[in-house]
């Protein structure tokens, strides 16, 4: 990772391109849920353009512990043998986006993966704070297994994945299957997932104060949104880095090194690798974070990169 004094400096045209436009939006932004969702929102389209095509989109509900939760389900040709499943948790540090948002995401990983997508609209925080949206990812994914063959998937091919927050989800969904005595996903994609709440790396510390996408103001009101009471940071559902990762399931680790959570994933997969696990670290270089989900930045290899981890990992 970048340790000069102006670390963005020489990042590719279209990485700047959306650095601009976000310093621009954090001109006039306002931390408050309902103000950030709006503005979220209004960029929905541009985060969806020129989507790819796939055989099947519609909307879905699952029972959940506190009412039903809205999903998109996503499909991505005809078939008659099960096709593997993927999982999907959006991201937004816990109060923002949804499916919608992650839209053109989640199709891409649903034909790289040649896999279906169930995309979760979990509970948003701070109305519902933690444990809230992990009580609905886990309820969620145990639903998929349950309902994998009815979908058309195959339930002993189920993956879990998610980008920032929607990762941190994702990981201690994982570990909170293996605590409760259930099966854990077969794989975990696990893209500039958000894995220690604490915010203490050498990466949060050097691009974090003045970040575009994630500075250190927007995350601070982000964690206390999702978790109040700083005491829970450190706890391993919360902050999964921190967590005993001893049997965990095959992962794939992105990571874009303009991106303030870089080492949350770095540190994540060294942890796995330095037990045993079977473990993929991809780092994308000049890549800010969440990076493929932004238009005008070449994220092709790297999309590509994780969907034939998922192939391999979720082979008949």
């Amino acid at each position: 990772m970048t340790t000069q004094s102006n670390p963005r400096a020489g990042a590719p045209a279209g990485v700047q391109a959306i650095l601009d436009a976000m310093r621009a939006t954090n001109a006039v932004r306002v931390l408050e849920p309902e103000a950030m969702r709006a503005t979220r929102e209004a960029m929905i389209a541009l985060l969806n353009l020129d989507p790819p095509h796939v055989g099947v989109e519609r909307d879905i509900t699952i029972p959940g512990p506190a009412g039903a939760i809205p999903a998109k389900l996503i499909v991505p040709r005809d078939h008659d043998a099960p096709l593997p499943v993927v999982v999907y948790l959006h991201g937004g540090g816990f109060v923002v986006m949804s499916p919608a948002s992650h839209a053109k995401l989640t199709k891409r990983i649903a034909l790289g993966a040649d896999a279906i997508v169930i995309s979760i609209d979990y509970r948003l925080s701070p109305e519902t704070p933690y444990p809230g949206a992990l009580d609905d990812c886990v309820a969620a994914f145990r639903w998929a297994r349950r309902h994998a063959a009815e979908l058309g998937g195959d339930p002993k091919r189920i993956a879990i994945g998610g980008d920032s927050a929607g990762g941190n989800l994702a990981a201690a969904t994982t570990l909170r299957l293996r605590a409760e005595g259930d099966a854990p996903p077969e794989a975990v994609l696990l893209l500039c997932a958000w894995l220690d709440l604490a915010m203490e790396t050498p990466s949060c510390t050097l691009l974090g104060p003045d970040d575009p996408v994630i500075d250190d103001a927007v995350m601070e009101f982000f964690r206390r949104s999702y978790a109040p009471d700083a005491a829970i940071w450190r706890e391993p559902l919360v902050s999964p880095l921190r967590a005993d990762l001893s049997v965990f399931p095959p992962t794939c680790v992105v990571v874009g090194e303009l991106d303030p959570l870089y080492d949350d994933g770095v540190r994540f997969a060294e942890k796995l690798r330095a037990a045993g696990r079977d473990v993929a670290l991809q780092s994308h270089a000049w890549m800010p974070h969440d990076f493929p989900i932004w238009p005008g930045i070449d994220a092709d290899g790297a999309i590509e990169a994780m969907c034939a981890f998922l192939r391999q990992r979720l082979a008949a």
